[in-house]
């Protein structure tokens, strides 16, 4: 069993593409992108690429953006925050929605600035 953020995923649903997916998705929290392009990020076969995305959506660990010419992925939680933070504060414009759910999703906290 391999515990990914809130998900347990069993050893036998999980492949090394698999876990390059999810580990490029954590280590760019704000990365929206399409199959193809994941595949050119991680020199990886397009069809392989496109069908782990596909598991993993139904898994509900990343999420597909039906779009033109293809859907688009991207990583849940980060989904999740975006959409949370359109209903909370609509006026924050979506650069400063990025900057917000990259800092949420860090997988190290940033340093704080103390005023001297």
């Amino acid at each position: 069993m391999a515990r990914i953020g809130k998900f347990i995923i069993k050893d036998e649903d999980i492949n090394r593409l698999k876990y390059e997916i999810i580990s490029l998705f954590k280590d760019n929290p704000g990365l929206v992108d399409s199959a193809a392009r994941i595949a050119v990020r991680l020199g990886r076969e397009v069809e392989a690429v496109r069908s782990s995305l596909e598991e993993l959506s139904r898994a509900g660990i990343c999420r597909r953006i039906e779009a033109r010419p293809e859907p688009l992925y991207v990583y849940y939680a980060s989904a999740l925050l975006l959409e949370r933070l359109a209903k909370v504060v609509p006026e924050m414009n979506y650069g400063t929605q990025m900057e917000l759910v990259n800092a949420l999703l860090a997988r190290r906290p940033r340093p704080v600035e103390l005023d001297k």
